[in-house]
């Protein structure tokens, strides 16, 4: 893994690296949690293809969710730090490998422990959906296999958060069978948009 800290998250470097890569975070778009095809992968290849002829991308609008998640997140990467009496590694980006076309942008590492931190500050009915079900809540099983792609590392910790209350928070395993597809599917839908791009300057 390749750890980028010539910037910040959210600098327009980041936003420029992020182009040119697929993150944790769109892999939704790309196949399921089950490891299938998704249904959005034919609109994302235009989408990222897009991106890289013209160096632009879609302004992204913060809804209240967002700022809601983005306020929380330090809050809450501090009560794990705490309670665990360490201190997270925070960086813009890491990177699978030489090539930067596949990265995570984690809300933490622990690289003694071969461990990350995924945080998550939803809403309260959300909050409760996730601790009554007392699981990675399938929406971000891709983002959390994703960051054990990438780093190789054996546990990733997601947490859900909200003020006041008692945090949910589980360590996740690799899922090898997933994280195969993953760095499969990753592969052939960089390669596609490259085809993509050569078939239209033609």
């Amino acid at each position: 893994m390749i750890i980028e800290n010539s910037f910040k998250q959210n600098d327009p470097a980041w936003h420029a690296a992020r182009m040119k890569s697929i993150g944790g975070t769109d892999l939704s778009k790309i196949i399921t949690a089950k490891g299938e095809r998704s249904k959005q992968r034919a609109d994302y290849l235009i989408e990222k293809a897009s991106q890289r002829l013209t160096g632009k991308t879609k302004p992204l609008f913060q809804t209240y969710e967002m700022a809601w998640g983005n306020k929380y997140e330090p809050e809450s990467r501090e009560f794990f730090e705490f309670t665990r009496n360490i201190q997270l590694t925070q960086c813009a980006m890491i990177f699978f490998d030489e090539k930067k076309d596949f990265h995570i942008s984690p809300d933490g590492f622990w690289d003694a422990k071969k461990a990350g931190f995924e945080t998550k500050s939803p809403q309260l009915k959300e909050f409760k959906k996730t601790v009554d079900g007392g699981k990675l809540p399938t929406k971000h099983i891709l983002q959390v296999q994703a960051s054990l792609a990438v780093t190789g590392y054996d546990i990733w910790y997601f947490q859900s958060y909200f003020p006041g209350l008692k945090p949910f928070t589980i360590p996740v395993k690799r899922d090898e069978n997933l994280i195969k597809i993953i760095k499969a599917e990753v592969n052939i839908f960089n390669r596609d948009v490259e085809k993509l791009i050569t078939e239209l300057k033609q």
